[in-house]
């Protein structure tokens, strides 16, 4: 089950992963739309699960999170700036795989802790190399771009 959650937050936090900042000193103006978006995501996703780890394992409350993350990273992908666009869109297919998982399986993390088949396919979105390779690449554009550290 752990291991299930775990996947579920990699997801979450595919776009996020850049840590917390505002539109602060290092945002660069050409940019400053799109790191206002991933702002946002990462707000989304980190939502009831900062302030509940418990609120994970509910399914309501994951449909509502996960439409949310969904929707909004779509939004970053359509909106990336030329530099980073294939990398914001690779993570998103991950998103979207994930959330099509999720939903498949009524976004029960907890039925789906207990079906090695579901775990193994998320566990296969949430390694993949190109999408790490992506994180890393867009994490290195965030970082120079809006001034946010990357984790």
């Amino acid at each position: 089950m752990k291991r299930l959650i775990a996947v579920a937050l990699v997801g979450a936090t595919f776009l996020s992963a850049c840590g917390s900042s505002d539109a602060s000193p290092g945002v660069n103006k050409k940019y400053a739309s799109f790191c206002a978006m991933a702002k946002d995501l990462e707000t989304a996703s980190s939502g009831p699960h900062g302030e509940d780890p418990a609120a994970i394992t509910d399914p309501k409350v994951m449909k509502e999170v996960w439409a949310k993350v969904t929707k909004l990273s779509q939004k970053m992908a359509d909106n990336a700036p030329s530099e980073v666009k294939t990398d914001v869109q690779k993570m998103i297919s991950g998103i979207i795989e994930m959330n099509k998982i999720f939903s498949k399986n009524g976004y029960d993390l907890t039925g789906m802790a207990t079906d090695v088949i579901v775990r193994e396919a998320l566990a296969k979105i949430s390694s993949d190399a190109d999408i790490i390779a992506a994180s890393q690449r867009f994490q290195k554009f965030m970082t120079k771009n809006c001034g946010i550290n990357a984790n």
